[in-house]
């Protein structure tokens, strides 16, 4: 079952950081897809297999498992930023679902065709449009990495 399997190794002491990845995520040419939520524990640099004392490793799995059962709505269908979106008047408020894409229009990322297009910029599902969208000054920066606190 793990037959040429390669581990990128973090030590629980050495204050590893839990958190979640979610769809438009790149890494490595992985990509997370909609629908998808990815769980993932690093201390820097690399990480995915996480080793220390059973206290440290259960308290840190711990931190992963509740942040999954709490998180917010995942996009389930692909979906960029209109390109007419103004940042400067973008102002989040609860997001209590996963909302669908809104129409078929011109993107913020780089496409030569029209794509779906999120009713909520948060839930942009390509990493080219919510960067394209930062770099255009936003209020508050949206992000596809979402860091866990210290307690669960």
């Amino acid at each position: 079952m793990l037959d040429n399997t390669e581990f990128e190794w973090i030590h629980a002491d050495g204050q590893p950081v839990p958190v979640l990845l979610y769809p438009g995520f790149t890494s490595d040419d992985a990509l997370v897809e909609p629908g998808e939520i990815t769980a993932a524990v690093y201390n820097g640099s690399d990480g995915i297999a996480v080793h220390g004392n059973r206290d440290k490793v259960l308290a840190l799995l711990l931190r992963l498992a509740d942040a999954v059962r709490n998180a917010p709505p995942v996009p389930t269908t692909e979906a960029c930023i209109a390109a007419t979106t103004e940042p400067s008047t973008w102002k989040p408020g609860p997001l209590t679902e996963a909302l669908a894409p809104t129409t078929r229009a011109w993107p913020l990322c780089d496409s030569e065709t029209p794509q779906p297009i999120a009713a909520d910029p948060r839930l942009a599902t390509c990493s080219d449009c919510v960067n394209a969208f930062n770099e255009r000054g936003p209020l508050i920066p949206l992000r596809l990495v979402h860091f866990l606190p210290n307690q669960p």
